[in-house]
């Protein structure tokens, strides 16, 4: 691998070492090569501030506190349909990158979409979907899946912040 050097800003500077010694990356190297990783991930080369893009999609930041206040009054029946309605975004993004969610073999596809979109981080099983650290109500979620991958699930009532829906 090649040698590259340039100059890094003090204040960057400053905050890669105190990274590699509160030992949150075990070297510079690995704090750049993963800041540019994420920066092509996530396709910030072509973002416009203050609008962010992220694969031909606009995103906005929405705190926990405002969507749990935004979705305070929906019953689990409207939270379903709204559900519903989102499910066919996913469907649209995968569409343009010539992806059929709908399909089984590219459900870790679609399930990837939404765990880099912050949903939560999600494990698909040979009979269910397992959501660890939801970020929407499960309602949303379970409607959303149904209608972006075609499927129909049910949803398995848990004691934890976990999800499970059933095929």
């Amino acid at each position: 691998m090649p040698v590259t050097s340039f100059d890094i800003p003090e204040d960057l500077n400053k905050l890669i070492e105190s990274l590699v010694r509160s030992r949150t990356a075990r070297n510079r190297r690995d704090i750049i090569v993963r800041a540019l990783e994420v920066y092509l991930k996530y396709e910030a080369y072509g973002w416009r501030e203050p609008l962010i893009f992220i694969s031909g999609f606009r995103h906005a930041m929405v705190s926990k506190g405002s969507l749990t206040a935004l979705v305070a009054e929906m019953s689990e029946s409207e939270l379903y349909s709204a559900g519903k309605r989102m499910g066919k975004s996913l469907q649209d993004f995968a569409h343009q990158r010539g992806i059929d969610v709908s399909v089984e073999k590219n459900r870790e596809k679609a399930l990837k979409v939404l765990e880099d979109a912050g949903w939560g981080r999600f494990v698909l099983g040979s009979d269910m979907i397992t959501v660890n650290e939801p970020f929407f109500p499960a309602e949303l979620i379970q409607g959303y899946l149904e209608t972006a991958m075609s499927l129909s699930l049910k949803k398995i009532n848990t004691t934890e912040d976990v999800f499970i829906f059933k095929f």
